[in-house]
């Protein structure tokens, strides 16, 4: 199936307003609340993720980004999103991106597949890049070491234990 991308706004975004927006999303995600998210979003976000991508799952809309935060939150009761760098914009367009450290532990059940926690801690780090349209984003790519993260948790053959 191919999905129409869908398309900012040509104008630059306020940078306060984008800084305010990203405190949303991550204390959405923080909170444990992704019922907050739809506020955040235009009907037709999309969400293109590594994990996205390794797991097939099409994240597209409020419901979808809603069931991916929660799918994610049940293998990873408590993470928690720190920024790590100023935000960069685009001149051209509304875009942002944002740095960030993830951390937390493997403590609930990833499903699908159905596998339960390690108890396992992970820390990593990755970038959002959001597109805008108005004040709600209506595209996310997101860009991190997945391996490495299933690595750390213990998912990953190669992984060894203790480490």
């Amino acid at each position: 199936m191919t999905v129409q991308q869908t398309e900012p706004d040509t104008a630059p975004l306020d940078r306060r307003f984008a800084v305010e927006w990203y405190e949303g999303w991550l204390d959405a995600w923080n909170n444990n609340r992704p019922e907050r998210v739809s506020a955040l979003l235009t009907e037709d976000f999309v969400l293109d993720s590594p994990t996205t991508r390794h797991t097939g799952m099409l994240v597209r809309g409020h419901r979808a980004a809603h069931d991916y935060i929660t799918y994610v939150l049940g293998a990873y009761p408590d993470l928690e999103w720190q920024v790590t760098a100023p935000p960069l914009f685009s001149d051209d367009i509304a875009r942002a991106a944002f740095s960030w450290t993830g951390t937390g532990h493997f403590s609930g059940r990833m499903d699908p597949p159905g596998i339960e926690g390690t108890g396992r801690a992970f820390e990593f780090s990755g970038l959002e890049v959001f597109d805008f349209r108005g004040e709600r984003a209506c595209r996310l790519y997101a860009t991190y070491d997945l391996l490495g993260l299933m690595k750390q948790i213990g998912l990953h053959r190669g992984s060894s234990k203790g480490r």
